[in-house]
């Protein structure tokens, strides 16, 4: 199976069909947070798709990166509709039925947001009937087409990043929550393209990649003229919040997808100055979001970043790296401290890793014995509230560095680092 190839959609489906979603992993009731912590690693949310939610395919190291990407966004997808449906498959057939019935209504939802999508490309000769599967392929092979270079990777960020819109919306249109979907989501994106543009002029400062940030964005937006004329008129001359209707983002969700995208405009040089920060903390309380979930943000973003470094090799230099450590360490340090009391409470209910914590007092621990003590720190935090719904950089934080950045009251007393 290679998504580059015709028939692609079929073959996976037959691949996914025995492995059921097992949404209760997650341990998260809320569909709109459950959505955003299955989505939010993939890279969606931030237009670089590169991981596909749930199993992995066998084959995936052999494909390229838009085959890559077209298993991320079919999986979203799926995802999506399972958190809308009322029971969930229990048989391997049933789930094998739900993923075929599932992948096959794309087609429909996005003829549905653009009426015109059947007369554009989609002609299957010498058939009188259309091919669902092969319409879905189309479709899904269009959203993701690159129409910008990919060498500037904050601009890229925005190429894609409308695709989890998509997301969002398949499953509320699975849930037949919009009347009139198509309207609901082109007012989305020019909020979204205003909220972008005041973020680009937060410190009266328009830098090179926020310009190209903005206007790779609104490219892949697919706005009429009338409303590419306003988003540029809103970029030019400048926009602040007082002038934006927020209330358009009217789910937790949005919300955190309109602050997510300001804090990628702000933060394309690495570096969000006071101006900055004080721009973000006024559009997360018009959004009724809080100071310590705007921190949540930033701390994705950049785990996002660090955790796949590698995979998007063009992300600049060393410096960069080492900037961006630098902020998230300190970030990361900020948050735990508002927690020292319950991350204090569960190293002292975990035995095993009180153990250590002593024995380490008089005795080098072993590489597997420090590689424990790593991993049970890691779901300490994965266990406080603040980072339940974000993926941390499970890599990048290795034993020093967790030492580093937990609270020194945590530690039995007595223990040096």
């Amino acid at each position: 199976m290679n998504p580059a190839e015709k028939g692609w959609l079929k073959e996976y489906i037959k691949f996914r069909g025995p492995h059921p979603i097992d949404l209760n992993q997650y341990q998260i009731q809320d569909q709109d947070s459950l959505l955003y912590k299955i989505v939010q690693p993939t890279g969606l949310i931030y237009g670089h798709p590169i991981h596909a939610p749930g199993i992995r395919h066998p084959k995936e190291q052999r494909w390229n990166s838009l085959g890559k990407m077209k298993i991320v966004l079919l999986e979203s997808f799926l995802h999506s509709a399972s958190l809308k449906q009322q029971q969930l498959p229990e048989t391997k057939n049933d789930w094998q039925d739900f993923y075929l019935e599932t992948s096959q209504s794309i087609g429909e939802f996005y003829t549905v947001l653009d009426p015109q999508i059947n007369k554009k490309t989609f002609f299957i000769f010498g058939k009188p009937k259309k091919d669902e599967f092969r319409f879905a392929e189309q479709i899904l092979h269009k959203r993701l087409f690159l129409k910008s270079r990919w060498d500037h990777f904050w601009a890229s960020l925005f190429q894609n990043s409308l695709l989890f819109l998509d997301t969002y919306y398949f499953g509320e249109w699975r849930a037949e929550k919009f009347h009139n979907m198509k309207w609901h989501k082109d007012a989305m994106k020019m909020l979204l393209l205003k909220v972008i543009a005041a973020a680009a002029h937060a410190n009266q400062i328009i830098e090179r990649e926020e310009k190209n940030m903005f206007f790779t964005f609104l490219g892949s937006s697919n706005m009429t003229k009338s409303q590419n004329k306003l988003a540029k008129e809103a970029f030019r001359d400048g926009i602040t919040l007082d002038q934006i209707d927020l209330r358009q983002a009217d789910t937790w969700l949005l919300k955190k997808y309109v602050l997510e995208l300001a804090i990628l405009m702000i933060w394309a040089d690495k570096v969000v100055s006071v101006e900055e920060r004080a721009f973000l903390s006024e559009l997360a309380k018009r959004l009724g979001i809080s100071d310590e979930e705007l921190d949540i943000s930033l701390i994705a973003i950049e785990s996002f970043v660090i955790e796949n470094w590698k995979e998007v090799y063009f992300l600049q230099s060393k410096h960069s790296f080492q900037v961006i450590s630098e902020t998230i360490i300190q970030r990361i340090s900020f948050v735990l401290q508002k927690h020292k009391e319950s991350i204090a409470e569960e190293i002292k209910e975990s035995k095993e890793l009180w153990y250590l914590f002593e024995k380490s007092k008089t005795d080098e621990l072993t590489q597997e014995e420090k590689e424990k003590m790593r991993i049970q720190l890691i779901d300490i935090l994965k266990s406080i509230p603040a980072f339940v719904i974000i993926a941390l950089p499970g890599s990048f934080l290795t034993l020093p560095l967790l030492l580093k950045v937990l609270p020194k009251s945590a530690f039995p007393s007595g223990f040096q680092d």
